[in-house]
């Protein structure tokens, strides 16, 4: 048994580095380089500011983002809604298979089955950089308060000292005042 072991240990050694050599990366296993986008093809900025009109053909707003999922397919399109240039303006998510692309007046645009009042009352689509962000903000906040509760402490406890030096300063005088007095 000893010497089956020490044989099979001995071959994973000797086999270990020609093991090693052909997972090693190639020019055969390099990526291809593509030199053009082909008709099938789209851009991510093809997506990204496309306006995008409901139910009536009225503009709802503008895709603000696309999602996407583990293997690499877009899974939600964000949409902006109101706003002026962009400020005040709420994002919201739907399902991307929920979203057309249409052709109106020669210009590209995504239809949605959806009204501007059905966008409104749809819930702020939160990306993770948000909830980051309001954790960040919670902490600063949690410091803030702390380091406010540290100050107001030490400042609590000079007022306190000064205080009291003021009243033993008072009584001093007070005692050589009424010795002199006397």
């Amino acid at each position: 048994m000893k010497m089956t072991l020490t044989a099979v240990t001995a071959l994973m050694i000797a086999i270990s580095p020609l093991a090693a050599q052909t997972n090693a990366p190639t020019a055969a296993s390099a990526p291809n380089f593509v030199s053009e986008q082909n008709q099938s093809e789209v851009l991510g900025t093809d997506f990204v500011g496309t306006p995008v009109v409901g139910k009536e053909g009225q503009q709802l707003g503008k895709i603000a983002n696309l999602v996407f999922d583990q293997s690499g397919h877009i899974e939600l399109a964000v949409i902006g809604i109101g706003g002026f240039l962009g400020i005040g303006e709420k994002e919201v998510a739907i399902p991307f298979d929920a979203v057309k692309s249409e052709v109106v007046n020669n210009k590209h645009v995504f239809s949605v089955d959806l009204t501007k009042e059905q966008l409104k009352d749809a819930p702020a689509f939160k990306t993770l950089n948000d909830q980051a962000r309001r954790e960040l903000i919670a902490k600063w906040r949690s410091k803030a308060e702390q380091s406010w509760a540290d100050l107001k402490a030490k400042a609590g406890k000079a007022y306190d000292e000064a205080k009291e030096r003021m009243n033993e300063a008072r009584e001093k005088v007070e005692q050589k005042t009424e010795q002199k007095a006397q």
